[in-house]
């Protein structure tokens, strides 16, 4: 249930977008508005993203695409000024709970890029993988090569007709025939 949690949690994206712009509005845009989005931006979505292992050019395309979303956001959210119950609150107080809400959620977003994203293994470490697996197999074939005596199976004593060396017996050190 806990991997299907983030993919439920996505209708709840509008309502989290909506807080979003009423958490930016709730302060004066700072000095330097645009570059705080994009320190934002870069924190809060770029770097969990990269720090993904998921395919990176696809995960790189997608915060690309937020950037925009981000900064449009914070634009519009003078609008909401006079709505917002958090009014008069500092700027940075803001970007930290933004920050928190960005990164709920990329965690939603996560299981999507998964189920969206149809990645195949890559093939040199798939062969890598099956060749050492084949070498593991013939090395266990070769100790496991023996003789019926090695492995304690029965040996043909099946009575049958018993026939002469064809060379001089040898004799153990205790003087008895290893061909007896």
């Amino acid at each position: 249930m806990a991997a299907w949690l983030p993919l439920l949690s996505l209708g709840l994206l509008p309502l989290e977008l909506l807080l979003l712009q009423l958490i930016l509005a709730a302060s004066d845009p700072g000095p330097a508005p645009k570059l705080e989005i994009l320190l934002l931006w870069a924190v809060a979505i770029l770097l969990p993203q990269i720090l993904s292992g998921l395919n990176k050019l696809l995960l790189f395309s997608t915060a690309l695409i937020q950037l925009p979303i981000l900064i449009w956001f914070d634009q519009r959210a003078g609008s909401f000024n006079q709505l917002t119950p958090w009014q008069g609150q500092s700027r940075t107080e803001s970007l930290l709970w933004a920050f928190g809400l960005l990164l709920l959620i990329q965690w939603q977003f996560r299981p999507l890029l998964r189920f969206a994203i149809a990645i195949k293994p890559d093939q040199n470490s798939t062969e890598q993988q099956s060749s050492h697996l084949d070498a593991e197999i013939r090395e266990g074939d070769q100790t496991t090569a023996g003789t019926a005596h090695s492995h304690g199976g029965g040996s043909n004593c099946g009575g049958g007709e018993k026939g002469k060396p064809e060379g001089p017996a040898q004799a153990s050190p205790g003087g008895a025939s290893l061909l007896e």
